[in-house]
């Protein structure tokens, strides 16, 4: 159930705020597997997992829900998972903004969007927001609308949490289409078949994505990268959707034994050929990286020294 937004917009434009770090972090973050980090600082099954273990990545607190901005109280971080439907489009779900007691234009007056694919938990790109000029007027008419018959692009909707009521901001889909966040193609993006993912789960009994492992051109089957067996694709299919279910033979490593399979094009990444971390990112989007080997991405980042505020 949605509710009436809690919080009056202010009617002035929000304070411009930079980083040349932060900036920094999101550049070399491009490529960055998500899903090793998230093994080693966070729960599995956690709600946010992902976005907690990119906040790990740029040096900060894994935790949420205080009043500041993520970054110094100037910038906040979010993460805006993405998906190519089948018509070739990028899509998003609803995204929190934050809990009904916190004020969400605070929350969204300087935002890093870091964009993260659904299926690699790889990150794909970022953008930057600042909610000023015709943006901030745009959002600010969710105020005072009804948030069923107007359908407002920000609204407050009703949950629970842990046993308790946890009224949370959302964005709508939508809004991050006709703001431009979205991007119409984007290298790294990659299909994604809901029903098949919930299969899988299913399946397996455990609420963990799929194992991934890195296709190339005229492989009919290939090693997997975790254990002794092989994995069973169709090249055909992975060369028109850029990934496609694979079948593990025996036999089966521990890990590999309780999870679904795929593979997905590695010609598809949003890695250059010639980065120089390549073939650590590659081995973190197979989940081979043993947790004394994970490395954190604030810690090859050289912090500039203006950080131009």
């Amino acid at each position: 159930m949605r509710l009436p937004l809690r919080h009056a917009p202010t009617g002035q434009d929000a304070p411009l705020r930079r980083c040349a770090h932060l900036e920094a972090l999101a550049v070399a973050a491009l490529g960055l597997p998500l899903g090793p980090a998230m093994e080693l600082v966070t729960a599995r099954r956690s709600r946010g997992r992902y976005g907690n273990a990119l906040q790990w990545h740029f040096g900060l607190d894994t935790h949420d829900g205080l009043p500041q901005l993520d970054w110094e109280d100037r910038i906040e971080i979010k993460m805006l998972t993405v998906w190519r439907q089948q018509a070739g489009k990028i899509r998003c779900d609803k995204l929190k903004v934050c809990d009904q007691q916190l004020d969400p234009w605070h929350k969204l007056s300087n935002v890093l969007w870091v964009l993260v694919d659904r299926v690699t938990r790889v990150v794909v790109g970022s953008r930057l927001t600042h909610l000023a000029g015709p943006m901030r007027e745009r959002l600010e008419r969710c105020w005072g609308q009804d948030p069923h018959f107007d359908n407002p692009v920000m609204f407050v909707e009703a949950r629970e949490q842990d046993g308790r009521q946890a009224p949370a901001y959302y964005l709508a889909a939508r809004w991050f289409r006709e703001e431009g966040i979205l991007p119409e193609s984007l290298p790294g993006v990659y299909r994604y078949d809901a029903k098949w993912f919930r299969e899988s789960r299913h399946q397996h009994g455990r609420k963990l994505d799929p194992l991934v492992a890195l296709w190339r051109p005229g492989e009919r089957e290939l090693a997997c990268p975790r254990c002794q067996g092989r994995l069973l694709v169709e090249p055909d299919r992975v060369a028109k959707n850029g990934w496609a279910p694979a079948k593990h033979t025996m036999p089966l490593g521990d890990a590999c034994a309780l999870r679904g399979h795929l593979v997905v094009d590695a010609t598809k990444l949003p890695l250059d050929n010639h980065h120089p971390y390549r073939s650590e990112l590659e081995a973190g989007i197979e989940r081979r990286v043993a947790a004394e080997q994970v490395w954190r991405l604030a810690d090859r980042v050289i912090e500039p020294e203006d950080h131009l505020h």
